[in-house]
């Protein structure tokens, strides 16, 4: 992954945001903090929206415990994983934090960590298609330039860069599985279905509310099916390289050795 090529993307990332912005406003709609389950726990306001990041939670304690034991040989999705091992516990906190008075203040807290794990998850996909290991340097830069979505719609009121890294990204993920240019298609497929529900029980969280007969919401549901996406990363970052006639074999540990990028 070269350097330049990743910046002008991030460049890109702002432009067509920006051009989309003057085509068809996307701000933050003033409904967005108003969630089906208000229940409280004694003094814990909207307990289970805030108490279900606790799934996110273990998610990322054990994204982190992968990434301890592999400190030592450092496989190609190594870098990857640690973005998103340290995105997925902050995002529990954040997304908790938000949750408990939900507005637009608290609100960057929550968005903040899940840009992080975006880029973590966008990392291991280059490697998942590439075979190649991404460097710090261009780790750095993904982690600086997706949190700046949040910063970008703070300052003019416009989602689209962050919009366009959430579901821009998803819909990477679901074409070069669905196309069979990754490793571990299982795991790949697995990251897609959670995360997939994720969004439908987000969209219909009254909906659930009611047929369930006020037992939980799917926002709730939303952080399960969340944690549950981010805890199959792991299976990703442990997924073996295909059978591709022309790979190169890699290395002890992955590093800096793959087959010829497509």
């Amino acid at each position: 992954m070269k350097i330049s090529r990743l910046l002008l993307a991030s460049v890109l990332l702002f432009v067509v945001g920006t051009a989309l912005q003057m085509i068809w406003p996307l701000a933050q709609p003033a409904s967005y903090h108003h969630f089906a389950d208000q229940r409280s726990l004694g003094q814990l306001h909207n307990a289970s929206d805030v108490l279900s990041n606790v799934v996110i939670l273990i998610a990322g304690l054990l994204s982190l415990g992968w990434v301890l034991r592999h400190a030592s040989n450092q496989p190609a999705q190594f870098p990857g994983m640690v973005v998103a091992a340290f995105g997925l516990l902050f995002t529990a906190f954040g997304s908790a934090y938000y949750h408990m008075a939900p507005n637009d203040a608290t609100l960057v807290w929550d968005r903040l960590p899940m840009t992080i794990v975006f880029a973590g998850i966008l990392a291991m996909l280059w490697t998942s298609w590439s075979g190649q290991r991404v460097g710090w340097a261009q780790m750095l830069i993904m982690v600086v330039v997706s949190p700046a979505t949040v910063g970008y719609w703070l300052l003019f009121n416009s989602l689209w860069p962050y919009a366009i890294l959430q579901f821009g990204g998803l819909m990477l993920i679901v074409g070069m599985t669905l196309t069979r240019k990754v490793d571990g298609l299982v795991a790949w497929t697995l990251v897609i279905v959670f995360y997939g529900v994720a969004k439908i029980f987000e969209s219909l969280d009254w909906q659930i509310w009611e047929l369930t007969h006020h037992v939980i919401a799917g926002h709730a549901l939303k952080h399960v099916s969340s944690g549950l996406a981010g805890a199959s990363m792991i299976l990703v970052a442990n997924a073996a390289p295909r059978a591709v006639v022309g790979i190169v074999p890699r290395r002890p540990g992955g590093i800096g050795q793959s087959r010829t990028p497509r």
